[in-house]
């Protein structure tokens, strides 16, 4: 009798919450717990030009490149084993498990001296990181209705900018007293305060999916690969683009003589930028369509990309260009995300979610390998044919790219559902 009373309590809150549309309770669990990730994403590039001047630590802008990367590849093999693991261990666990790892390796890099442990550790973090993003987007889809899908992706992925934001705020106020240590080990204490949220968010997914959010016995899922494919190539460019900016940005406005401060300023701005966006883009999403919205803010992202390096703007000017930057850049992986997630089922969607973030990463691998390596071998200038400029460049082709490749879902999606009728045969 009282299993009973439980299974009906559980199928009374997931009505309760499919007439809402969205748990927002679940939503803003899942929020916070990317504002700390994107924190930890941030304040590498935020602290570069402050690590780059201590002798100490033996980086230059060839190895911190390396180390810039490392973190990338971390999140590509997280995304990679997420589907396994959280078959194993159950999305709760799995979301403990990868908190506990970058918050362990965040406070770890503020302790040494070596660059290729300062790399070993970033993987590490990155390990954390990447299985992360894919579970908290799977347990944020169960806690929403399609039609509001699209929305409940973008906010919970506004916590990476709004992260981003935090670590700006904070390198620009406190990097002169606590130095860059300091803000690691800060980003590491983030980590931990997230983990008494990890039981009440999990319970309140398991309630509005009518189940359970712990492990299952049953097959292992497999990504609808068709799909996985094209979000793995559209992943690609987007990620690139958006991490290079996100690793590169205070370094290349120094680059094109803007002071430090002014340019910690923009990147503060590119992330508010990204927080508004993220949610504001999901609203126009819901009206016109993830992918409509997808190439439009694609294609913005690309003209405000050239425009940063052109000189034709500068002063508020480039504080406008790069606040809609950061509106329009984040927003296109987003929504390649809410696409996948629409486009599989239920039971497929961390899997699809985990192999098209991993695969992708290499893209955000190849962001700071690329643009130190634009910057090391092209001489400083002005414009659009100086080092700095041609990093931008660079971003803006791939970002156009990843348009194209986006466009590519409709055929996808109608691949896949014939396959699955040719299967069921």
């Amino acid at each position: 009798m009282v299993l009973r009373d439980r299974v009906t309590s559980r199928e009374e809150k997931s009505l309760e919450m499919r007439d809402r549309g969205i748990d927002w309770g679940a939503v803003a669990m899942a929020t916070i717990v990317m504002l700390v990730e994107g924190y930890d994403l941030v304040i590498y590039g935020n602290t570069l030009p402050i690590m780059l001047k201590e002798p100490s630590l033996g980086l230059t802008v060839g190895v911190a490149g390396i180390v810039g990367s490392a973190v990338f590849v971390g999140m590509l093999f997280g995304g990679l084993s997420v589907g396994t693991l959280a078959h194993y261990l159950g999305l709760r666990s799995m979301l403990t498990v990868g908190i506990c790892c970058f918050s362990i390796s965040m406070a770890g890099a503020a302790l040494i001296h070596e660059p290729w442990l300062f790399c070993v550790l970033r993987f590490l973090a990155g390990w954390g990181l990447g299985s992360v993003m894919p579970t908290c987007m799977a347990m944020t889809r169960q806690s929403s209705t399609t039609r509001l899908g699209p929305l409940a992706i973008s906010t919970v992925m506004a916590g990476i900018p709004l992260g981003g934001m935090v670590a700006s705020l904070f390198t620009y106020v406190g990097a002169a007293t606590m130095g860059w240590r300091g803000l690691f080990v800060l980003g590491s204490l983030l980590g931990v305060f997230l983990l008494p949220f990890v039981a009440s968010f999990a319970r309140r997914v398991a309630n509005n999916a009518g189940g359970s959010s712990q492990r299952q016995e049953r097959k292992i899922p497999q990504p609808s690969w068709i799909i996985v494919l094209i979000g793995c190539l559209a992943t690609f460019c987007f990620l690139l683009t958006y991490y290079g900016l996100v690793t590169w940005l205070t370094q290349l406005m120094t680059e094109l003589r803007v002071p430090l401060s002014g340019a910690l300023q923009l990147a503060l701005v590119l992330n508010v930028g990204g927080a508004v966006g993220s949610v504001a883009i999901g609203v126009v999403a819901m009206r016109f369509g993830s992918l409509r919205t997808l190439v439009c803010a694609g294609v913005v992202s690309v003209v405000m990309l050239v425009l940063i390096p052109s000189g034709a703007v500068s002063g508020t000017g480039l504080m406008v260009v790069v606040t809609v930057l950061g509106m329009v850049a984040p927003a296109t992986q987003n929504l390649v995300n809410a696409i996948i997630a629409e486009s599989v089922p239920a039971e497929n969607r961390a899997a699809s979610l985990g192999k098209t973030l991993g695969v992708g990463r290499v893209g955000a691998i190849a962001a700071p390998l690329l643009g130190s390596w634009l910057l090391a071998s092209v001489p400083k200038g002005a414009g659009l044919t100086g080092g700095a400029g041609l990093v931008f460049v660079a971003f803006a082709c791939t970002c156009l790219v990843g348009v194209g490749a986006a466009l590519l879902f409709p055929f996808g999606v109608r691949r896949a559902q014939a396959v699955k009728v040719e299967s069921g045969r």
